[in-house]
């Protein structure tokens, strides 16, 4: 079990969408997650919060229930977010035609975002990136910026297994 703190990618938390997983069964997953949650260590961009809208679904009413873990944008954020869209050919992360938000590159900079000491994240506590994409070669995907920009990428069963979690 570690303290870091997870940003997830909506990637993650549709591959354990209720209709797979459902509250039911997989109880104490659920319930991890949730105290994630509630503990800050769980986080992600509200832009994932609105990609999951889209879909309206079982995990975007889940997502609502936990509407505490997405962040707002902020103007640190948004720096970031310029960084890495400028540097090498990181803007491909981010689809020109796509309608929305585009959230990858904001997970990203929440990442990397030093947080304030009002909230309730530390400065000393590691972020990774919980996402599905994986590294393809020069491929420009989540994993493949956070590499560049020393952030550690893992996805939603990594999770898991570095909480310990069983059932």
């Amino acid at each position: 079990m570690t303290n870091g703190i997870y940003v997830i990618d909506a990637s993650s938390l549709i591959r354990i969408r209720p209709e797979d997983y459902p509250h039911d069964i997989f109880v104490t997953m659920w319930s991890n997650m949730e105290n994630l949650v509630k503990e800050g260590r769980l986080i992600s961009s509200i832009l994932v919060f609105d990609e999951l809208m889209r879909k309206n679904d079982e995990i975007y009413r889940w997502a609502k229930e936990n509407k505490s873990m997405f962040r707002e944008i902020t103007p640190q954020q948004a720096k970031w977010v310029k960084q890495i869209l400028s540097t090498n050919n990181f803007s491909a992360l981010v689809d020109a035609k796509a309608q929305g938000g585009q959230a990858d590159p904001f997970i990203i900079a929440v990442a990397l975002e030093k947080e304030s000491q009002q909230t309730l994240i530390s400065f000393d506590k590691e972020k990774t990136v919980v996402t599905e994409e994986e590294l393809r070669g020069n491929k420009i995907t989540i994993p493949f910026v956070c590499r560049h920009f020393g952030i550690k990428c893992i996805n939603i069963f990594d999770l898991f297994r570095r909480e310990g979690w069983r059932w």
